[in-house]
């Protein structure tokens, strides 16, 4: 089950990245929607473990590195 977990993952890391690279836009959704798949299948073949590092990983990122707020 972890071996699954960490293929889906990696499948969806990879799927994103190609998604970020190319130009055509229906290529672009594709990918994109792959990538969503496989990372709901993570969540919902991984162990706990995974699924917080998953989870709270990109959380943190985000917390350090803050969208600048726009002036309206």
């Amino acid at each position: 089950m972890f071996a699954l977990s960490l293929v889906t993952l990696f499948v969806a890391a990879i799927a994103l990245y190609i998604s970020s690279i190319i130009k055509d836009d229906v290529f672009k959704a594709a990918t994109k929607f792959t990538s969503v798949a496989f990372f709901l299948v993570t969540l919902i073949c991984a162990p706990w473990i995974l699924k917080l590092s998953v989870i709270t990983i990109p959380l943190a990122i985000a917390r350090l590195n803050p969208l600048p707020a726009k002036n309206l």
